[in-house]
């Protein structure tokens, strides 16, 4: 009998034997460094910055300069290669695209303090060697406009401008303690307990973030390894049986979300989710009820972030999905965890900030670590082909819709967890013509979410609500696909499906299409759905 041929040993290129059950080519260690590197600059000596090239750069008083003596420092060649850091690397730290790193480094000198004092920090560079003084607060974090763009700074504490701030209760994120509590059990619990505390949080006013500060806790959720849950010692136990019960709730309350929008689940969803803060704070279980109960966390809080951004409040919506990916950190749930990054995406999008939703992708996508299932990567590239769109960025987003299309022809929903139950063929073609529509590519849109629609479920109501004045808006437009009476007769069925929807994303969308339609109200159909719409308008 032949004798059976030992097991091949496997290494990382340091040197670490791989185990069995790790179908990589690196260790652990080295996964870390390297998703690390892509992140964040990397920490570097003090002498880096003692370069002749640095030198000019620092006597010019041009950020840009500097940036590409940090870039090609031969420090960095061991890791990042014999070029350096590239353009689009340093961009994505930036949160900027990489023709705007590139006119940053070859334009004019940029004199925006908040922009140098942010390139300062991101970068790690040391103040005396510095032309400007950068400011006191620790943990202040500044937001950079896109060079280009000759507009007024935004304030430097990472809160959106035009949000109202002005609130009794309104604090900047370096005080929040949803954004700066420690990534561990006990900084979950305590970030979760203070955003669920009562009215003192309901008549808080939350900013939006932007910059850093929103990309910020995708880099926390990526770096850190979950730890090891500890159980409840005090009050009363809390059983499996319960935790089964708050699973099933929380199902049926995005049932009740698809058909009749986040006004009418957030209050709900809300005081759900302090229920279960209040568990895990106060009560008894063991680490497998533990995990159990932070997995629910995580599903509510996603759920409050997403209610919360269909009802418009947006500042409010970041602060309920940075909660709920702390909770599914804190359970080792890396699917969802990528999950609420990919709805963060979506929001950024369009609240236009595209480069920040394609790095809470691609953070999404390098934390996954081998668990992803087609339907979730279908999922996560449909979001990160809008983000494209957004930036205009023509290739990038097609090659993204490839990339959601190929997935989700190999959907197996028994493979998939419950919380992707609406992933399907369709939804990826309706969100793909959207795509299209941001480009610009009428006459394709229009094809692809007619199509859509078509096969799209009845029951997900505001969704289809969205897609039909989506496809009324692209028939509205100038271009072959132009059908003022299909756009008018759209608009109408839009309507019908609105009027049982509490939800402000379907309400814009409507007031949109009305002031789009409002030039063409000689057209007899168009005129029958303005006069109908004008009660949404007002309203």
């Amino acid at each position: 009998m032949m004798a059976s041929r030992p097991a091949r040993h496997r290494y990382c290129r340091c040197g670490t034997h791989l185990a069995a059950d790790n179908p990589g080519r690196q260790c652990a260690r080295c996964e870390r460094s390297s998703r690390d590197k892509l992140i964040a600059p990397p920490q570097v000596p003090p002498e880096f910055w003692q370069t002749e090239q640095f030198r000019e750069a620092f006597a010019a008083q041009h950020m840009g300069r500097v940036a590409r003596a940090y870039r090609t420092h031969p420090h960095h060649y061991g890791v990042y290669g014999p070029s350096g850091i590239s353009q689009t690397l340093l961009g994505q730290w930036m949160c900027l695209r990489q023709p705007q790193v590139s006119r940053f480094e070859t334009g004019l000198p940029n004199q925006h303090l908040d922009t140098l004092q942010h390139w300062a920090r991101v970068l790690r560079i040391p103040p005396m060697v510095l032309w400007f003084r950068l400011p006191k607060e620790k943990g202040k974090c500044a937001v950079t406009e896109p060079a280009e763009r000759q507009v007024a700074e935004p304030p430097s504490n990472g809160v959106q401008p035009g949000s109202d701030t002005r609130g009794e209760h309104s604090d900047g994120p370096e005080h929040d303690p949803v954004l700066v509590a420690p990534w561990n059990h006990r900084g979950t619990v305590e970030a979760v307990v203070l955003l669920s505390g009562g009215d003192r949080v309901k008549r808080r006013v939350f900013g939006s973030l932007t910059g850093p500060a929103l990309t910020a806790p995708a880099h926390q959720w990526l770096v850190h390894e979950p730890e090891l849950l500890v159980s409840g010692l005090a009050g009363r136990r809390v059983s499996g049986k319960l935790v089964s019960r708050l699973s099933a709730m929380v199902a049926e309350l995005r049932r009740i979300d698809d058909v009749a929008g986040g006004g009418s689940v957030l209050a709900m969803a809300r005081q759900a989710f302090a229920g279960v803060a209040g568990l895990l704070d106060r009560a008894r279980y063991d680490e497998h009820t533990g995990r159990g109960l932070h997995v629910v966390l995580a599903e509510l809080g996603q759920l409050c972030g997403w209610a919360a951004y269909d009802n418009g409040h947006h500042g409010l919506a970041q602060r309920y999905f940075v909660a709920g990916l702390r909770a599914a950190h804190s359970a080792d749930d890396r699917p969802f965890g990528a999950h609420i990054l990919a709805t963060m995406a979506g929001q950024a999008a369009r609240q236009g900030q595209p480069a920040e939703a394609v790095t809470l992708v691609e953070t999404a996508l390098a934390g996954l670590r081998g668990r992803a299932t087609p339907a979730l990567l279908a999922h996560l590239h449909r979001q990160q082909a809008y983000a494209f769109a957004v930036l205009r960025d023509t290739s990038a987003c097609m090659a993204a819709i490839s990339r959601a299309r190929t997935q989700v022809e190999q959907l197996k929903p028994d493979d998939d967890p419950p919380w992707l139950y609406w992933m399907s063929p369709s939804l990826v073609v309706v969100r793909s013509g959207h795509c299209l529509l941001e480009l610009g590519q009428t006459e394709h849109a229009a094809v692809m979410l007619n199509e859509g629609i078509t096969h799209f479920c009845g029951s997900f109501v505001r969704d289809r609500q969205i897609y039909i004045t989506h496809l009324a808006d692209t028939l509205a437009r100038p271009g072959k696909q132009r059908d003022l009476d299909a756009a008018a007769g759209l608009g109408m069925e839009s309507i019908g499906l609105a009027e049982s929807l509490d939800s402000h994303r379907s309400m814009d969308l409507l007031r949109d299409l009305y002031h789009q339609l409002t030039p063409h109200a000689t057209v007899p159909a168009v005129a029958d759905f303005l006069e109908r719409a004008r009660g949404f308008v007002t309203a």
